[in-house]
């Protein structure tokens, strides 16, 4: 006997008793293999986007608790640099964080006309030894590690005493414009014709960091890559890129022995001389 199964048969054709066995079998038997299979498949993709649902939330739930435990760690390392241009609290981190985006080669000035170097640079001795770390936070901008000791950093202290004390050129301590908590040499006038980034500067010479005993200071460009050549500093990250820092805006590493003295002294007058235009003169204290 033959029944009418259509695609249920082995090549396509009629299906019948002695094929299947069973002629009630056959019912439907073009049907429910194919849900079956449906449902199955079905089911398999539910498991595939639900495994990569559960993948992407736990990497994510990964990447923000890494996130949020490197911001506590460097928001933590941020505060113990000291106070200093920004805010000392979250709003000010966010801002220094977004500017190391913005950081420049800390070793090279770039500066079109750099000039010459300044006669009182030529003679700079090298820096002997490692040049220290300096913290990635570009504000404040502090040496990490090696502070000078109280007592350097009184006699550092004293030199930029003895060029305010000097009668030419005149100088005086105000808060820095950039610092913002420390007082900074400024030039009671400044020759904005010879030295254009003395009026940028707001005629501010350098300050000393009491922290740490570094120092910044406003070179010009030339006089700035020399010192750096030299071993004795680096470059602000943003001299040149942000906050009207001058380009020959320079950190000068803090006196390790009584030996430095000396070489900072130097590079504080070639400051004055760039600020001011005028070579500072030696043992001329101003009047009482």
């Amino acid at each position: 006997m033959r029944r009418s199964g259509g695609p249920c048969g082995r090549f396509g054709g009629d299906v019948t008793d002695a094929e299947t066995g069973n002629a009630d079998r056959i019912v439907g038997c073009s049907v429910w293999p194919v849900e079956v299979r449906v449902e199955v498949e079905v089911q398999g993709v539910a498991a595939v986007v639900r495994g990569k649902r559960l993948f992407v939330g736990g990497t994510a739930s990964v990447l923000v608790v890494a996130a949020g435990t490197w911001a506590v760690r460097d928001y933590r390392s941020w505060r113990g640099l000291g106070v200093g241009g920004l805010p000392a609290n979250p709003l000010g981190w966010l801002t220094t964080t977004r500017l190391r985006f913005r950081g420049r080669d800390p070793f090279r000035v770039s500066c079109p006309g750099q000039g010459p170097v300044s006669a009182v640079l030529v003679g700079l001795p090298t820096r002997d030894g490692a040049r220290p770390q300096v913290a990635r936070h570009p504000i404040p901008h502090r040496v990490l590690g090696r502070p000078a000791s109280e007592s350097l950093r009184e006699e550092i202290r004293g030199v930029f005493d003895e060029f305010a004390a000097r009668r030419a050129p005149a100088l005086e301590y105000r808060t820095s414009r950039w610092e913002k908590h420390h007082r900074a040499l400024f030039a009671l006038s400044g020759d904005d014709d010879a030295h254009a980034t003395s009026g940028e500067a707001g005629h501010e010479v350098g300050h000393v960091h009491p922290a740490d005993g570094s120092m910044h200071m406003v070179l010009g460009p030339a006089d700035a890559q020399h010192v750096i050549d030299r071993g004795w500093g680096e470059l602000h990250p943003l001299a040149g890129v942000a906050y009207e820092l001058p380009a020959g805006y320079t950190l000068l590493y803090p006196p390790r022995t009584h030996d430095d003295i000396d070489p900072l002294r130097t590079i504080l007058s070639a400051a004055v001389h760039h600020t001011t235009g005028e070579p500072p003169v030696a043992d001329t204290p101003a009047p009482e």
